[in-house]
């Protein structure tokens, strides 16, 4: 299989008539949802669909928990995970406080497996 693409067309900002330049955006062909993917992992274990469902939403579970008390998250091939925020600066460090936080988000790092799948992907432009 491949990953589809299709091209979309952008300006510079910072030179708006200069003509569109084309760049690659990746499209899905599908979605894959927890149950398909319960389905999927059952049938290549001994779990039964219904076990591997509750696993992942545990997991789900375990990893906020765990983001929320501070920690990096590690699960081996499939990567990790982490906390990151953004804010504003402060004149120093003693009047910075949780207030200059604007937002946060969790940054996900994929591990060795798929970090090679994603060297070994190929791509066809979508008509």
């Amino acid at each position: 299989m491949a990953v589809p693409f299709t091209a979309v067309g952008r300006t510079n900002p910072s030179q708006p008539k200069n003509p569109l330049r084309y760049y690659p955006r990746a499209t899905q062909s599908g979605v894959v949802d927890l149950e398909e993917l319960s389905e999927r992992v059952s049938a290549s274990c001994s779990a039964t669909p219904s076990d591997c469902s509750a696993v992942i939403i545990g997991l789900v579970t375990e990893i906020s928990k765990s983001l929320d008390q501070g920690n990096i998250v590690r699960l081996g091939q499939l990567g990790s995970f982490q906390v990151s925020v953004q804010g504003t600066s402060s004149p120093s460090p003693e009047e910075l406080t949780s207030k200059n936080i604007s937002r946060s988000s969790i940054v996900f790092r994929p591990g060795k497996k798929l970090k090679t799948m994603l060297n070994q992907l190929k791509f066809y432009k979508k008509k």
